[in-house]
């Protein structure tokens, strides 16, 4: 008889120390049942309660189906579950320590809204890792038109929150697209100390110097010249009718049809590299919670509360499996009996560059699934350690 690593009452048991550690008062039905739905949901890739059951083994499969999918479904309509109370007591942990890997430890957070379908609108703010994002924090609304997943006072809350778990020693750069130009929001992440990155609607008015005028001038923003091959900067000029003092960047290439118009109040000359982050740090995260991981668009007629808790199981979920796959990246020694193909080297313009092909979370994903019930021993963290890449 062979040893079997990575059980699923090994996992539930690691998991119920890393809760303990966050949070030693967890009410115990909680504690005892998010370790299971944690566990069902990764092996299932679902967000749907009858998948997340049929994955479960042991004293689960003992107990009538139906029994376990309205226990699970108790779970996520429990009033007495905080999910965003228990989701911060995660993410405070883990961020107090994190380690930036460069010098300037200039970290970029993203904020923007996920709909699924017309049934719910999520707003998250979250944070990269190598092209990947993790969750920090989110607010859930049901439908797609509840106004309150748009005030201006949701938005700074956020910023405020994400601001207050990093000490001082880090350079947080705020990523946004162009349906968050409001000259307030800006004014409140400077007033934070940090930096912001947005894109802007090319409609906008700005205050610029015309040298054939021959002085200040109010121009739209689609006005202003740009370049086919590189960024036109502009330093100190006045945003709206505010007058909000920014620099711009604009970039135009002959691929795309509209230029990037990116505000800012760091250097616009790092603006555009910047603002390019944007993509992997939050659209990934929500292709991972959707069709490439989660597939939470299946849960369609569930009340608010219940789809809050069920995302919160998600978010933390995507958030381990992101550590795992930044471990697996970070520590290769400890992993030199798996072969996971994560770069593969590509020809351009007569160069051989090396890409990622599978991104963190997919690689925890095919970790986990190994390692679950395996003969052989395979290294899973549970120490949720995340590392910068």
């Amino acid at each position: 008889m062979y040893k079997v690593y990575n059980t699923q009452e090994n996992i539930a048991s690691e998991i119920r120390k890393f809760l303990l550690n966050v949070n030693p008062n967890f009410r115990k039905t909680q504690f005892n049942i998010i370790p299971y739905i944690f566990i069902g949901l990764i092996l299932a890739e679902s967000s749907v309660a009858s998948d997340i059951v049929k994955k479960l083994k042991g004293n689960f499969s003992l107990i009538q189906l139906d029994s376990v999918i309205r226990r699970i479904k108790r779970f996520f309509k429990n009033k007495l579950f905080s999910p965003y109370d228990f989701y911060d007591q995660i993410i405070r942990f883990v961020i107090s320590n994190y380690k930036a890997k460069h010098s300037d430890n200039r970290i970029h957070i993203t904020f923007d809204h996920m709909f699924s379908h017309n049934n719910y609108t999520v707003f998250m703010i979250s944070m990269r890792i190598g092209k990947q994002g993790i969750p920090l924090w989110f607010r859930c609304f049901k439908g797609k038109d509840d106004s309150d997943a748009f005030k201006l006072s949701l938005l700074k809350d956020g910023i405020s929150y994400v601001s207050s778990l990093f000490d001082s020693s880090f350079n947080l750069i705020f990523l946004a697209d162009r349906w968050f130009n409001d000259t307030s929001l800006m004014s409140h992440i400077d007033s934070l100390g940090h930096t912001f990155c947005i894109r802007l609607k090319k409609n906008i008015k700005v205050l610029v110097y015309d040298k054939k005028e021959g002085h200040m001038v109010w121009k739209f923003l689609d006005e202003l010249f740009a370049y086919k091959y590189h960024s036109n900067l502009f330093n100190d000029i006045f945003l709206t009718e505010n007058k909000f003092k920014v620099n711009i960047a604009i970039s135009k290439t002959m691929d795309v049809k509209e230029s990037w118009i990116i505000v800012t109040n760091g250097p616009a000359n790092r603006a555009i590299k910047d603002y390019g982050y944007r993509f992997g740090s939050i659209e990934c995260l929500f292709k991972n919670q959707k069709s490439n991981g989660f597939f939470m668009e299946s849960v369609v007629k569930a009340d608010i509360d219940y789809f809050t808790s069920m995302y919160s199981i998600i978010c933390f979920a995507s958030l381990f499996l992101t550590i795992v796959g930044a471990d697996f990246s970070k520590n290769r020694r400890c992993y030199k009996q798996i072969k996971i193909t994560t770069h593969k080297m590509f020809n351009e313009n007569n160069r051989k560059i090396k890409k990622r092909v599978l991104s963190l979370f997919n690689v925890g994903l095919i970790l986990f699934n190994m390692a679950f019930n395996s003969p052989k021993y395979i290294r899973i963290p549970f120490s949720f350690k995340l590392y910068d890449i």
